[in-house]
């Protein structure tokens, strides 16, 4: 190995113990699949893509883990709809929001408390799963959910 490579190696590695595949943090966008949804809500008008996504977030069965950040991004949107908006929104959905009829939005509140109280409850959560695993974090991101909620109402 040369000292070129062997010095961007060695760069790199000091990084690795930061690097989350796919999550960095607890946050409702701090995820590659929730920055995801994001860039499909901000190509889309009104209500059907948020609704559809948390519809998803309903259905019988297992919720996988980008489905269930999906939802947690979508329902933050319906909360910054009724003017309880997240610290962390993207300013790209605030703007976004903005062109939007927000009464229309605001009125998927209950579908959204259920999708959040099921991936925060639900025993067929990956979500879930993984955040009960890391039992430094989960209690932040429970309270997170459960302010989400509030929020919601």
């Amino acid at each position: 190995m040369n000292r070129r490579n062997f010095v961007a190696l060695a760069a790199l590695s000091a990084f690795m113990p930061f690097a989350k595949a796919g999550a960095w943090d607890s946050g409702s966008f701090d995820n590659d699949d929730a920055l995801d949804w994001a860039g499909q809500c901000i190509k889309s008008k009104g209500s059907s893509l948020l609704s559809a996504t948390l519809n998803a977030a309903l259905v019988d069965g297992y919720l996988e883990a980008p489905e269930c950040s999906a939802a947690v991004a979508a329902a933050e949107v319906v909360a910054a709809s009724k003017g309880k908006a997240s610290k962390s929104l993207p300013k790209e959905l605030s703007s976004w929001l903005e062109k939007q009829h927000k009464e229309e939005i605001a009125r998927l509140s209950p579908v959204a408390t259920k999708a959040v109280s099921r991936i925060l409850n639900g025993h067929k959560s990956e979500l879930q799963e993984l955040w009960q695993e890391n039992k430094k974090d989960f209690p932040v991101w429970k309270i997170q959910m459960q302010s989400l909620i509030a929020r919601l109402k």
